[in-house]
């Protein structure tokens, strides 16, 4: 989504970020289901909105749309490194995707092992042909300086 792969390191900063696609199907329900990850771009400034995390957010939703198909169950979600009043989620808002953490009243995705301000940086979205039956942020038992965020459908 952001950079290019190096065989050698990490880099220097800001480093490349990658996304994750996936068309499965559900059995039960009779319906594929597409489930797209991404891990965004991190700046050292902070999780402020930039032309890079722009960018990176419109090739992320080129990428939801190179997969999932007219009438599929999406799922986006991962470390978008962004605030929640980020321009990412309108992007994201545009394929008819919805999200969870705020909108479900968690203050935060992070961890009490996490010192910094700004507590979000991960994220879950889903379509109208998600039904959730639970989501929540796991803060117990604490595994990282993220919270897992756990949804059910």
């Amino acid at each position: 989504m952001h950079g290019a792969f190096s065989p050698h390191g990490y880099g220097a900063h800001p480093r490349s970020r990658n996304a994750h696609a996936v068309r499965i199907f559900d059995y039960e329900r009779n319906r594929p289901v597409c489930i797209v990850h991404m891990h965004g771009l991190r700046d050292l400034r902070g999780k402020m909105d930039t032309p890079e995390r722009n960018a990176q957010a419109h090739r992320f939703a080129d990428l939801v749309r190179g997969i999932a198909q007219p009438g599929d169950a999406l799922v986006v979600c991962g470390d978008f490194n962004v605030e929640p009043s980020s321009d990412t989620f309108q992007i994201l808002g545009d394929l008819g995707l919805k999200e969870l953490v705020t909108a479900n009243g968690f203050t935060s995705t992070r961890s009490a092992s996490y010192k910094k301000p700004g507590r979000y940086a991960d994220y879950m979205l889903v379509n109208d042909r998600v039904e959730v039956r639970n989501f929540t942020v796991v803060t117990d038992p604490e595994v990282s300086d993220h919270c897992p965020l756990l949804l059910e459908i």
